[in-house]
């Protein structure tokens, strides 16, 4: 099952499938290594809705509008 990285909880892991929204912004967040296939891991989420992401050894910072940009897997129950 997919979702965007927008519904994910600090904690969570998920791999990155797809890369929405306009051609430049998805593009830089290509070049910022949350590339398709990445496994992702949500570290803390802001006040106003943003996430702190782990990518390999990378930490992204993302808003909440592009968390929703973000389809991810969802993570296996526990």
């Amino acid at each position: 099952m997919t979702r965007n990285l927008s519904d994910c909880d600090p904690g969570d892991a998920c791999t990155l499938r797809r890369v929405l929204g306009p051609r430049p912004q998805a593009r830089r967040l290509l070049e910022l290594g949350l590339v398709p296939g990445t496994a992702l891991r949500v570290v803390a989420r802001g006040a106003t809705g943003g996430l702190l992401v782990a990518a390999g050894t990378a930490r992204v910072a993302v808003d909440a509008t592009v968390a929703r940009l973000l389809v991810v897997d969802a993570p296996a129950a526990a």
